[in-house]
């Protein structure tokens, strides 16, 4: 069992002094993180608020029932998902005349998953439509925004894509989670 896990199962019971206790923790080093990444000042203590919101509604809703990292790893990823969105969305962070999208906060993120997981995300991936697999890697590891989505695609409308992207997402989801599941039976790798 990953050892954070139970403050996992303490927030789960919905214990206040628990998320608390999380929230002054991790504090300190997030506002360095945050600082390394070019965050603004100015946001970077709310981004860490809505940071622990997301962590404590995760869990409260079972999006987060299990850790497979550290929960300071968790909360750093949901975190630099955040600053790098701001900063994308502001176009303040730029490489070599790119702005760097959320692929590289991925990347990061992917560096500490366990490898089980990994390789039933792959698996699920290449069993997702390929409709779907280009609608989520322009928006999730090319950054580029719906308008530009709806562009490059010739959606009738932002919302139509809008509800594709998110069918598509459900979809990774529970390929992903049936995946997980039949490993966890069969004590398999896929």
């Amino acid at each position: 069992m990953i050892k954070d896990q139970y403050l996992v199962d303490r927030l789960k019971q919905n214990d206040l002094k628990t998320l608390d206790k999380v929230y002054l923790t991790y504090k300190e080093d997030f506002f360095l993180f945050a600082h390394k990444l070019n965050a603004p000042a100015d946001d970077i203590a709310d981004i860490y608020q809505e940071t622990i919101i997301n962590l404590y509604e995760n869990v409260q809703n079972g999006k987060l029932e299990k850790l497979t990292s550290t929960l300071k790893s968790y909360v750093f990823a949901i975190g630099k998902f955040k600053i790098y969105r701001q900063l994308n969305e502001n176009k303040k962070l730029y490489h070599e005349e790119h702005i760097i999208h959320i692929s590289e906060e991925m990347q990061l993120f992917e560096a500490e998953l366990h490898e089980e997981q990994q390789a039933i995300l792959k698996k699920s991936w290449k069993l997702l439509g390929s409709k779907c697999q280009e609608i989520l890697e322009l928006f999730y590891y090319k950054g580029m925004t719906l308008d530009e989505i709806q562009e490059t695609l010739q959606y009738s409308s932002k919302d139509v894509l809008k509800s594709q992207k998110s069918r598509c997402v459900a979809q990774l989801k529970e390929l992903a989670k049936e995946r997980y599941e039949s490993a966890r039976t069969h004590r398999k790798i896929f």
